[in-house]
């Protein structure tokens, strides 16, 4: 993976992913960038309101490779989680839980594509036309989509992993929730699970200051600034041509033939 693809992460900080000192119940919540990580977080979080002390959720459930927001990693209570998006071979080896979170790749795309027109850290595409094909690439923040998707597939069986859908979530968060408290053996009370649920949606965690990293609004260009933009699925349909949908649809079967995960294009 190019340096280049980590443009806000310091190499000290990948080096020292080496050194980390893990627990057996730690949990990573893991997924390509703009693929919707924030709510599994937030949810998580939410289950644990003993552990309230520190209000912002990025410093509650930090960022493996950004050790700056969270100093020092070994000092939190168990369970710790952790949120990334490095690709599977970057995360450190450890044989605690994975929580992959996927999306509609057009949608990341077009998702992709504003933040990087928005983050300080990222070149301004030229066009949506540049940055789609830089994507099919995987010549984009994070490198490409097919491969991070495909290389925590290929890990399901050798590590503990719970796949998780944006789609899904968007349609049945409480049946999600439920999944995801199963799969980590959490065990919550009807007004637990309430409390999660109703934090957790969209709609609260794109006002809720603990969620929507608004405290990171300096490294946003504030007149393009989209750090939580729409939460919705199917709006690659305002972006895509039909034959960049051609296009997309070719090089997605060409490369996910052998993925059992299925995507939700609306």
């Amino acid at each position: 993976m190019n340096k280049g693809f980590f443009p806000h992460i310091l190499k000290t900080d990948l080096d020292a992913l080496l050194d980390l000192e893990l627990r057996p119940t730690d949990v990573f919540v893991v997924t390509y960038p703009k693929s919707g990580i924030v709510a599994p977080l937030f949810i998580m979080d939410a289950a644990h309101p003993e552990q309230a002390e520190d209000l912002i959720n990025r410093n509650r459930v930090p960022w493996v490779e950004d050790r700056l927001f969270d100093e020092p990693f070994r000092d939190r209570p168990d369970p710790r989680y952790f949120g990334s998006h490095l690709p599977v071979d970057m995360l450190p080896r450890f044989s605690s839980q994975v929580v992959y979170v996927w999306r509609n790749p057009r949608d990341v795309l077009v998702s992709l594509y504003h933040f990087s027109e928005a983050w300080v850290f990222l070149e301004s595409p030229k066009s949506f036309e540049d940055f789609f094909q830089d994507f099919l690439n995987g010549d984009v923040y994070m490198g490409s989509w097919f491969d991070h998707v495909r290389g925590y597939q290929a890990e399901r069986d050798r590590l503990q992993i719970h796949f998780m859908k944006f789609e899904d979530m968007l349609k049945d968060l409480r049946g999600e929730v439920e999944k995801l408290c199963l799969f980590l053996g959490h065990s919550l009370t009807e007004e637990q699970m309430d409390r999660v649920v109703e934090t957790s949606t969209f709609n609260n965690m794109k006002v809720n200051p603990k969620a929507n990293y608004k405290d990171l609004f300096m490294t946003f260009d504030p007149v393009v600034h989209v750090c939580v933009r729409t939460g919705v699925a199917g709006d690659w349909k305002n972006h895509f041509t039909v034959a960049q949908n051609e296009r997309f649809d070719q090089v997605f079967k060409e490369k996910m033939r052998d993925v059992s995960l299925s995507c939700s294009w609306e």
